[in-house]
């Protein structure tokens, strides 16, 4: 099960006369997004909109990211900023959180996912009502099978890494969420062919190891793709 939670989307405006003494709220401001993901060395342009006058851009980690005065953002190195802008009619500022990701191989995922079974043990308890997690890239508070792919997804990929969503088979690989039949969701530790070798928790409420599923037995329950590459 997953919960989205929902950011705030708006500034608010003003409009004053020429000795500044009658100020009137005229409207709201808002930006192109309030939350980035992005690749070491990628950028992303934010936008203001609504607003005039002079518009002043901050990062509060420029080592992690950077922000131009017209809002161009540059990903410098894994972690989290929060970028603002303020300035002009906008009364106080609005914020866009950003977070950097390192990229990494199919084969580097599958080591690291292995490198864990013993922290999520085979058998390990694992249901809706003990196991939830927050999986910031998605905005979804989870719990149970999501919470588990959440979890090591984030250790394997970084909390920030981008997630994109597909549905096609033949790009799937180890590390991959795949959620089936809006029902469960499992880890991609491996395909071959038409085959995936998958981990996934709240499997007889606990978590499992090695359960094998076919390219057939996903396009009969409809199924769709998390990944982070």
């Amino acid at each position: 099960m997953c919960v989205f939670v929902q950011y705030p989307s708006e500034g608010v405006v003003m409009a004053a006369d020429s000795d500044q003494k009658n100020i009137q709220i005229v409207g709201t401001a808002s930006m192109n997004t309030y939350d980035v993901a992005l690749r070491v060395g990628k950028t992303k342009q934010l936008v203001c909109n609504g607003t005039t006058g002079k518009m002043v851009w901050k990062s509060s980690n420029p080592k992690v990211a950077t922000v131009d005065k017209k809002g161009l953002v540059k990903a410098i190195k894994p972690g989290k900023a929060m970028i603002s802008v303020s300035g002009g009619n906008l009364i106080g500022s609005m914020t866009c959180k950003v977070g950097v990701s390192k990229k990494i191989t199919a084969k580097q995922a599958r080591r690291k996912i292995m490198a864990m079974k013993k922290t999520y043990k085979e058998g390990l308890s694992w249901t809706n009502e003990n196991r939830q997690y927050f999986w910031e890239a998605t905005n979804c508070q989870c719990y149970g099978c999501i919470a588990l792919c959440g979890e090591i997804s984030d250790k394997v990929f970084g909390k920030y890494a981008p997630v994109t969503k597909h549905s096609n088979f033949s790009r799937i690989k180890a590390g991959d969420h795949i959620r089936i039949g809006n029902e469960h969701s499992v880890m991609v530790l491996q395909k071959n062919g038409n085959t995936l070798t998958v981990v996934e928790g709240n499997y007889n409420a606990t978590v499992h190891w090695g359960r094998k599923i076919t390219k057939k037995e996903l396009q009969e329950s409809g199924f769709y793709v998390e990944t982070r590459y």
